[in-house]
């Protein structure tokens, strides 16, 4: 019989579903302070979780599996060295879908102007006024796995020209051009939009910043549905502040929740939302889990293996 700890503020309701699946499968749900947890842990085979406390890890010596509720796995990678033996995977083919739409939508918002609709409406303001066209616009898409492939399909569907940057560099049917990261400050003057979908790693660590903001046209706008701290922040808020950058959607951020006294909440030209462009569902994440963990007890390949030495 396996023994499964879940790290996760959804923890009952993924017991629920997953132990109604898999009776046989022996489940408890990690809460801070709890030596019973505490002594289960040192008896897990497998890990499905967000983010956990390192110490969770000290003498999980059957622990073989670590599967994150998210697509991300930066918060796994933080709990680095992992016991030997560790295989860590990520949920696959679920947030695709959300993220796209989650940019297609704020573009749309952006150059509708919609912030300024809303503000005009509210002071009873009429001023008329002409709203480019997105389609024709160039979206230049950092980050090309299942995530960043999808955002590309959709934008490129509403007429968008699509530039996408990989670290192979390899084409893909989504983007109508792909560079190398090398070649990432070649892409960035030729974009209305730079939409970045990387994992968070120490390459990409501060990848954008004030250098490669300056090589945006000032009209352009950001959207990072990432990591916060793929960019810098500080640099960021002054491209904003100074027109550097014509505006931002930020939905990720080097510290979440974002702090009431951040800068980014106050600028007009900044729409903040908080980390939602992939929502949790839990019945789906659930099933995706359980899709695994049958392949984990056949003995079988797992699906969304993380590379330790990229960390995606």
């Amino acid at each position: 019989m396996h023994k499964l700890m879940i790290a996760s503020a959804d923890g009952e309701q993924y017991r629920a579903l997953i132990g109604q699946a898999e009776p046989e499968l022996e489940i408890a749900v990690f809460k801070a302070d709890d030596p019973e947890g505490r002594a289960f842990a040192r008896e897990m085979d497998a890990l499905f979780t967000w983010s956990f406390p390192r110490e969770l890890l000290v003498g999980a010596e059957r622990l073989r599996w670590i599967q994150s509720t998210g697509a991300g796995v930066d918060h796994i990678m933080a709990a680095r060295p992992l016991p030997p033996s560790v295989t860590v995977t990520r949920t696959i083919d679920v947030f695709g879908p959300a993220m796209a739409e989650y940019v297609l939508g704020y573009l749309f918002a952006a150059t509708l102007r919609i912030p300024r609709v809303v503000a005009h409406q509210r002071a009873r303001r009429w001023e008329p006024f002409a709203a480019p066209l997105l389609r024709g616009k160039t979206a230049v898409v950092v980050g090309l796995g299942n995530i960043g492939r999808e955002v590309c399909r959709t934008l490129r569907m509403a007429g968008l020209r699509v530039i996408g940057v990989s670290r192979g560099g390899r084409p893909i049917d989504q983007a109508d051009e792909v560079m190398t990261v090398g070649r990432l400050d070649e892409a960035l003057p030729k974009a209305d939009f730079l939409v970045l979908v990387v994992p968070l790693t120490s390459e990409s660590r501060g990848l954008i910043d004030a250098r490669r903001l300056a090589l945006l046209p000032p009209h352009a706008w950001l959207v990072n549905i990432g990591r916060g701290a793929v960019v810098r922040e500080p640099d960021l808020i002054a491209a904003l502040r100074d027109g550097g950058l014509g505006g931002a959607v930020l939905d990720v951020f080097e510290r979440e929740p974002l702090p009431a006294d951040s800068p980014l909440w106050t600028l007009e030209n900044v729409v903040v939302t908080p980390h939602l462009s992939g929502p949790d569902d839990v019945p789906t994440n659930a099933q995706r889990f359980l899709e695994n963990y049958r392949r984990f007890k056949a003995g079988q390949p797992l699906e969304g293996v993380v590379d330790l030495e990229r960390d995606y």
